[in-house]
């Protein structure tokens, strides 16, 4: 079984979130992004970190699904997909010049694409997705406010307004220091017609390989809400209820999987949790798998919504 390789973190030992309140306070926001990613209460108290299990907000009626429907033979054709190459527009959002005021070198930024080339190209232990990814720019923005982040504010909007660029297949990541104990979140590819300026994918900036945010810095935050950027969901979706996540090769979870507890199994239905499954809410060196399955989900929703 393969895993994500570690990277090592900065010398300066930097906390994900600093608490004014125990744990057992915190409570999960309503969900107001696509997908929100963060810590688990246990972590938090021993180690400062969180990432809240907040309700996703997913249609109640799958689009990708609804697609098909309209479209017979659309799944086969992505099936053979060709390989997709995403052009990559880096956003650092900063508060000064050193490292802890979020401006992270070009290494760690060339870093994350390739740990997204690895995490898509079947490269870590799980199936190969048609995706690939280049980065194509990379901006720095001094703005205090911007740097403290947090989704569906006022904030979020004016930044992606003045930075997003690109159409439906350009993938725009932004990274920053964020709010509500987050590590991250992103938009489905069926909100960009309606809400062009918000699609992207938005992360702690210390989570990107090399970075201080372990157990989070390896790079798998970014595969993560990229993955909902292409359509999946969260491998819990659902709970143990049908459809689940929509894909037919991730056992049933109930709730989300936190550390690396391999032999959970929290679901009736065959298989244990998938919890080495990117799209789970393991630790960074626990997630290494996307299933065909979910690759083929991926293409389809490509075709839908981002093909050009």
């Amino acid at each position: 079984m393969l895993k994500r390789r570690l990277f090592v973190a900065c010398a300066t030992a930097l906390a994900l979130l600093v608490l004014g309140a125990p744990a057992a306070s915190a409570r999960p926001l309503q969900a107001t992004a696509d997908c929100e990613r963060g810590a688990s209460a246990d972590r938090i108290r021993a180690e400062g970190y969180n990432k809240v299990a907040e309700p996703l907000v997913a249609p109640k009626s799958d689009p990708v699904a609804k697609w098909l429907q309209k479209n017979p033979g659309a799944s086969s054709k992505a099936a053979t997909m060709g390989p997709v190459t995403i052009p990559v527009a880096f956003h650092v959002i900063t508060r000064g010049d050193s490292y802890n005021d979020g401006n992270i070198p070009l290494s760690h930024i060339k870093a994350q694409i390739d740990v997204l080339n690895d995490s898509y190209g079947g490269q870590t232990g799980g199936a190969k997705t048609p995706f690939k990814f280049t980065l194509s720019s990379v901006d720095r923005t001094l703005d205090v406010g911007w740097f403290n982040m947090s989704p569906n504010t006022g904030r979020e909007q004016a930044m992606k307004t003045a930075l997003r660029v690109g159409g439906a297949d350009t993938l725009n990541i932004y990274t920053a220091d964020l709010g509500h104990y987050l590590l991250g979140w992103a938009t489905f590819p069926w909100n960009y017609a309606s809400t062009s300026w918000r699609d992207g994918v938005v992360i702690l900036y210390s989570s990107l390989p090399g970075g201080t945010a372990a157990p989070y810095n390896g790079g798998d935050t970014a595969t993560h809400e990229v993955g909902h950027w292409l359509g999946l969901y969260h491998t819990f979706q659902g709970g143990c209820t049908p459809p689940g996540d929509q894909v037919a090769d991730t056992p049933f979870e109930a709730t989300p999987a936190f550390d690396c507890e391999l032999a959970r199994d929290t679901c009736t239905a065959p298989g244990t949790d998938p919890v080495t499954n990117f799209m789970d809410y393991t630790d960074d060196a626990c997630m290494f798998a996307f299933t065909p399955g979910q690759s083929l989900r991926a293409a389809e929703s490509w075709t839908a919504y981002r093909a050009g």
